[in-house]
């Protein structure tokens, strides 16, 4: 009958290959001990790791073994992160052991990347442990790592999905454009942003227009409210089409356009308004094989230290106006 001393159980050819190590450490408690920890070694599905001082595995659970693309521990045993990943990861794993080492703290949460067996990019949150001796001296570390690859992949996810709802959220629908909602934050950040330039003895300008589409009502009228899309999808194109990256194009209503054009003085603003207003005039909307002519009114203004978007606009409003009563397709400011 087998005996359940532990000085027989040490001599036992069946002990689990990899325990030798703690054996020696701890003889007195034998038994408990290596029930508990083969129970959580087998079981627990975090990948569990002991190293000695030089980072060479002792011991492996059952799931950091299969990461391997493994089955038997004694495969394991004696190699180190340095035989299976990348030098940059095995490098950065042995500094951080040695940290660990060298001041007893563990290290906790820490993100890492690897690429497993079946060669997928995991993600682990991990944490780093000093191993001592029956003595109290620290002779290596152990670890346990939880994959959090899925988590991180649904977060990533959710980012993306909350990045489009944010963008849906700016974009109008038809022209494609940022909406009025967006409109009225980017004015006032642009006001608050050079107006600080400004006190800050830095000569910034920046010019606001307001267009809207001549005759839109007729062409909807004439044509149909599929023309009446199609004129604010094509207004909208060369809009994005004839304006810098620095400046900001909106669909301010139903047939009204919005620029807003920073670092850009009143002269510039007009020269930029006026070719635009022309290459609008020059691109017709072609529906059905008929021709409809477009053109739109602009007013301009430049920033004068208004406080308020209120004040701002009525004055861009005013010259609008002005360039509708004065026979439209054309620009004033």
């Amino acid at each position: 009958m087998k005996s359940n001393s532990p000085s027989e159980d040490r001599n036992d050819p069946e002990i689990r290959p990899g325990y030798e190590y703690l054996y020696k450490q701890q003889p007195s408690a034998l038994l408990s001990d290596t029930l508990i920890l083969d129970a959580m070694l087998d079981q627990i599905q975090d990948t569990v790791y002991f190293k000695d001082a030089e980072s060479r595995f002792i011991l492996n659970n059952r799931v950091h073994i299969r990461q391997f693309g493994m089955r038997d521990q004694k495969d394991l045993i004696g190699k180190s992160d340095a035989d299976f990943y990348p030098k940059v990861f095995a490098d950065i794993s042995r500094r951080d052991e040695v940290r660990v080492m060298e001041t007893g703290i563990p290290m906790i949460d820490s993100v890492e990347q690897a690429v497993n067996a079946s060669g997928e990019i995991i993600t682990f949150s991990t944490c780093k442990y000093p191993l001592y001796d029956s003595s109290g001296k620290i002779v290596g570390t152990w670890g346990i790592s939880h994959d959090i690859t899925q988590l991180v992949k649904a977060e990533e996810e959710i980012a993306q999905v909350n990045a489009k709802l944010m963008a849906l959220s700016m974009i109008d629908e038809l022209s494609g454009l940022y909406n009025r909602r967006h409109y009225d934050h980017m004015l006032k950040i642009t006001i608050d942003l050079f107006t600080r330039k400004r006190l800050g003895g830095i000569k910034a300008d920046f010019c606001l227009i307001l267009l809207d589409v001549d005759h839109f009502k007729k062409i909807n009228d004439t044509f149909g409210h599929v023309a009446g899309d199609a004129v604010i999808r094509s207004i909208a194109d060369q809009l994005i089409a004839h304006t810098r990256s620095s400046d900001f194009a909106f669909r301010y209503g139903g047939d009204e356009f919005s620029l807003i054009l920073q670092d850009t003085d009143l002269v510039s603003g007009r020269i930029i308004g006026d070719r635009l207003r022309r290459m609008i005039e020059e691109s017709p909307v072609l529906i059905d094989g008929i021709e409809i002519p477009v053109t739109v009114s602009l007013g301009i203004v430049d920033f004068q230290d208004e406080r308020t978007a209120s004040a701002l606009l009525n004055r861009a409003d005013k010259r609008l106006y002005q360039a509708k009563s004065e026979g439209r397709n054309r620009l004033c400011g």
